[in-house]
């Protein structure tokens, strides 16, 4: 696994690349991209999996945020979403708070929908008025 410096310098990542394959348990903290092979389990509180196009991952994964474009056989868990791009494929459960699955993109197996992080992120369309306790008025 390679440790790169991001472009603002205030974070690494690493990076799998095409032609490696790793089989255990991999923990990262910041962001994993994946463009080789992985198999065993993906671990991350809060970091950020993208698993590239010619990426494979037969692992179960649990991180913060997913974002697909390759393949994965597993079940998955994402604390805050997970995204499958037009060339992604997961064939496993998944568990998150938020699924977006673009045109093209698929999913084979049983969606949980959480309420983790969505709670925190759902806008409050409700205009100030509504926000209030009704009021009862009765004629005595």
């Amino acid at each position: 696994m390679k440790l790169m410096k991001s472009d603002s310098g205030s974070s690494d990542f690493g990076l799998i690349g095409q032609g490696v394959e790793i089989s255990g348990q991999v923990s990262f903290t910041e962001r994993l991209e994946v463009d080789g092979k992985v198999t065993g389990k993906l671990i991350s509180e809060s970091g950020v999996l993208i698993v590239g196009e010619r990426g494979k991952v037969e692992a179960q994964v649990d991180v913060g945020i997913c974002i697909i474009h390759g393949t994965v056989n597993g079940d998955m868990s994402a604390k805050t979403r997970i995204e499958i791009h037009r060339t992604g494929r997961i064939h496993g459960d998944i568990t998150t708070p938020a699924l977006l699955i673009e045109e093209g993109g698929s999913l084979n197996g049983a969606v949980k929908m959480t309420q983790e992080d969505s709670r925190r992120a759902a806008p409050n369309f409700l205009p100030d008025e509504a926000k209030e306790k009704p009021r009862i008025k009765g004629v005595v």
